[in-house]
């Protein structure tokens, strides 16, 4: 390091300002140790920079050391403060404790740093050597906080949201913003406290010991404080570090989020609202359309149905009949009509009345069904007649053997709680293709067949001639 005066060389890093230990090193081995050095390490004679090792060069923006010889240091300090100040090296030289500042690099670009300024009384009343320290990183919303905070108070203080000191949990300074926040009437309310007593229960032990672990680049902490009288405050915190060492000091910034997240809240149960009163809804509409389906099906069994017997009406006969006409033409296959007129009951209509008449017709509709495959339609033609339309069937005899099914069931008597009642049937029997090719025309030559039994004595069946 050249001296202004006879060449000789000086070097002081942080607190040594003796270089007896030094006497033997050579000028080249002491500009390699300056460069070894991680922080920025210069001299500066009459306020100008004479020496700088490689980090300062590379902070200051410049290329070589060449390019910062001479220039006046106060004039790279972007602060106000510095431009009020004739000697600031002087002043920051009585400071105990290093002092953040903005430096501007040469090549335009901002550095934080804390300064610690210690004289070179065999340079000269005005020879300083100067180590800085890189916290570009670290500083978040002030970017000149020092033990004092009385120079950047203003600046901290018209912030909008809280921000305080903390070292080993304690509040060592807190913004007005911080005291309206914690509703604190003065600061004593609030300096000097545990940072613990202005957290929320949930998330106490946070904040009291190291924070290391919470400083990172533009994250935010979510956490819960509690004002003066103990209410709830929600908070978005961040965290950066000020001065580290075995008692660090962190600054701690926190905007109160508690009216947003109430909105958040509000919005999230209306929503929930709103979702349970669609999902409500939904099963209400469900629920009608599931009884608007059921009274439609009702609708259309009673427009298709017996009301006594519920067995298919003439409506629904006839409608089965045209689609098995359609599906035996397509097979080949056969299908059986067989009309039914009960024998007898008319007079147990006349002399036992209509409620065992309708007994007696619910009962026939019952062993008709027993008589007949699950394939096959048994429907009330009107009256006491019944018509039964039997499907798929390989050979006539088939209707034969049902025919005679129905007979034997139906001339079993039938007891009504002591009243007995006795009918038979005359069955008449066409096929279809071979009695007609239509379905009216195999039900008209099923109902003369039955006629023909009528006249021929009743209670039998017949089958219609081709």
């Amino acid at each position: 390091m050249p001296n202004a005066q006879d060449g000789s060389v000086i070097i002081a890093v942080a607190d040594i300002e003796s270089t007896d230990i030094i006497d033997d090193m050579t000028p080249l081995a002491l500009s390699d140790m300056l460069d070894a050095l991680t922080n920025m390490v210069f001299v500066c004679v009459d306020g100008n920079i004479r020496h700088i090792n490689t980090v300062g060069i590379s902070i200051l923006g410049a290329s070589r050391q060449e390019d910062l010889l001479g220039i006046k240091f106060q004039s790279l300090i972007c602060d106000d403060f510095a431009d009020s100040i004739d000697d600031i090296l002087d002043i920051l030289a009585d400071e105990t404790d290093a002092t953040p500042m903005h430096i501007k690099g040469l090549n335009g670009v901002r550095s934080s740093l804390t300064v610690k300024v210690s004289r070179l009384h065999d340079m000269g009343d005005n020879a300083y050597v100067v180590t800085a320290q890189n916290i570009t990183n670290h500083v978040k919303l002030s970017q000149a906080v020092r033990d004092s905070e009385d120079r950047f108070g203003k600046l901290v203080d018209s912030a909008l949201d809280l921000i305080c000191i903390l070292q080993d949990g304690i509040i060592t300074y807190v913004n007005k913003a911080g005291m309206s926040l914690l509703k604190a009437t003065s600061k004593e309310d609030v300096v000097g406290q545990s940072i613990e007593e202005f957290m929320h229960p949930n998330y106490q032990g946070i904040l009291g010991g190291d924070l290391h672990e919470f400083i990172s680049d533009g994250e935010l902490i979510s956490m819960r404080f509690v004002d003066i009288s103990q209410n709830p405050i929600d908070v978005e915190v961040g965290i950066v570090i000020i001065e580290d060492g075995a008692h660090p000091r962190y600054m701690i910034e926190a905007r109160d989020i508690t009216a947003h997240n109430r909105a958040v809240t509000a919005l999230r149960n209306s929503i929930e609202n709103l979702e349970h009163r669609v999902e409500e809804r939904t099963r209400e509409l469900s629920a009608e359309v599931a009884v608007r389906r059921e009274a439609e099906a009702k609708l259309q069994h009673t427009a298709t149905h017996d009301g006594l017997t519920d067995l298919p009406n003439r409506s629904l006969l006839m409608d089965r009949l045209e689609q098995a006409s359609h599906r035996a033409h397509r097979s080949k296959k056969k299908y059986a009509v067989l009309f039914i007129d009960l024998d007898g009951f008319k007079p147990i209509n006349d002399t036992l009345g209509h409620d065992i008449g309708d007994k007696v017709l619910k009962t026939v509709s019952t062993r008709l069904l027993g008589a007949v495959r699950e394939t096959d339609t048994a429907s009330r033609f009107g009256g006491d007649e019944f018509v039964l339309l039997l499907t798929d069937l390989d050979t006539k005899d088939a209707a034969g053997t049902i025919a005679q099914k129905i007979l034997d069931a139906l001339s079993v008597p039938m007891d009504f709680d002591g009243i007995e009642a006795r009918v038979g049937a005359s069955i008449g029997i066409a096929f279809y293709p071979d009695n007609g090719d239509t379905a009216e025309a195999v039900l008209k030559k099923a109902d003369e067949a039955m006629y023909e039994v009528k006249g021929g004595g009743k209670n039998f069946f017949i089958m219609a001639k081709d």
